[in-house]
């Protein structure tokens, strides 16, 4: 692992000191990783970082992918693929239905059953803009900690975000040493009557005395008087941060969010990809009225291939065996429709299935659109 994802996701040489580097892996506490080797030599290696997820409405165990990477020797084998077969295999028998990662490279992935979710976004914003917010009286505090001494806050409020915010995904608090070792933010803390309504995380950067840039990867809030606290927050900056740099679910639009803002909008990192593991164990999704039946082709996962009916039962998904079919799928297609990411209108174009006009309204109500969030990055 040392060698290898050194080398693919880092500038190289020299590869960083292998003693902090061990530090750093060793803290990731619940990871799994899996390596393939070729006459005794470690080839090709990926990592599972182990979380939970939410998926219209029910909390699933996932199984992400990271850390993914081939020596250049042993590259356009087919490797990777094999290698991915078998998480698969393991995740599945530990009892994750769902994976999630951060593609390289999105066909690439796609091949392997992934579709991708809708990109977040950074908005950068003038300091300037949000004085008006100094005038007003919000009510509510604002307290703010490093991270060592405010982590627990804010993964407590990620926990309770997690029931109502669809795809996202949340690492165990025994991985809480790996998030706070090393990571140099302030967390921020929007309080009314006592009670949390918003969380940033946040650090000043830059070169420039006087002209930093405040990134805020974390802004969450519950309320709308936690949101402008939060960005009252920002404003009081506006003699030492010109902009403000604030990562975004898909679903903001911080546009909105007070005249003359215009922010610009950016892409944060890549998009992540999601895939269903295990159809059988999907059931207690919310899902709109309907039913249909399904021949799931999965060519990674094959205890996926059969006949699988789908129907919605009081507002939940439930899934079993069936004998015939009113469509072809593909597992893309599949998790398109659950994560919600793509019009099943779409999927004969794409290759992801051929359900007729009739059924593509059905599956559009039993899988109305949703914009998942995944949350952690990995």
């Amino acid at each position: 692992l040392y060698r290898l994802d050194n080398y693919a996701f880092q500038p190289t040489p020299p590869f960083p000191k292998k003693e902090e580097w061990e530090g750093h892996i060793k803290s990731r506490a619940g990871t799994l990783y899996y390596a393939l080797f070729e006459d005794g030599e470690g080839v090709a290696i990926a990592s599972c970082p182990l979380m939970t997820q939410n998926v219209r409405g029910k909390v699933f165990m996932m199984g992400g992918v990271a850390d993914v990477s081939t020596h250049p020797k042993a590259r356009r084998k087919g490797y990777i693929r094999q290698l991915m077969r078998f998480i698969y295999q393991q995740l599945k028998d530990r009892g994750y239905p769902l994976s999630c990662l951060y593609p390289f490279r999105e066909s690439f992935y796609q091949r392997l059953g992934y579709v991708t979710f809708p990109q977040s976004r950074k908005a950068i914003i003038k300091t300037a803009d949000l004085a008006p917010l100094l005038k007003q009286k919000l009510g509510g505090e604002t307290i703010f900690s490093s991270t060592e001494e405010g982590y627990d806050v804010y993964f407590d409020f990620t926990q309770k975000m997690q029931p109502n915010t669809h795809g996202m995904a949340v690492f165990s608090e025994s991985q809480k040493a790996g998030a706070v070792k090393g990571n140099r933010n302030w967390v921020l803390q929007a309080r009314v009557d006592g009670q949390l309504v918003g969380v940033m995380v946040y650090n000043l950067k830059g070169d420039q005395m006087m002209d930093y840039t405040l990134v805020a990867r974390r802004f969450y809030y519950s309320t709308s008087q936690g949101k402008y606290l939060l960005l009252e927050w920002i404003a009081r900056h506006i003699d030492q941060a010109t902009q403000a740099e604030i990562w975004l679910p898909a679903y903001e639009q911080p546009n909105t969010w007070l005249t003359d803002l215009r922010p610009k909008l950016e892409p944060v990192f890549v998009a992540p990809m999601g895939r269903v593991l295990e159809v059988s164990e999907i059931s207690g999704l919310e899902t709109g009225p309907g039913s249909f039946r399904a021949d799931i082709s999965d060519p990674d996962c094959p205890w996926n291939n059969g006949t699988w009916q789908f129907e919605s039962r009081d507002g939940r998904l439930t899934v079993s065996p069936a004998k015939t079919a009113d469509c072809q799928l593909t597992t893309q297609g599949l998790s398109a429709l659950v994560y919600g990411v793509s019009d099943p209108e779409d999927f004969a174009l794409r290759g992801w299935g051929d359900p007729s006009p009739a059924l593509v309204n059905t599956l559009r109500t039993i899988f109305p659109p949703r914009l998942p969030y995944l949350h952690e990055f990995y």
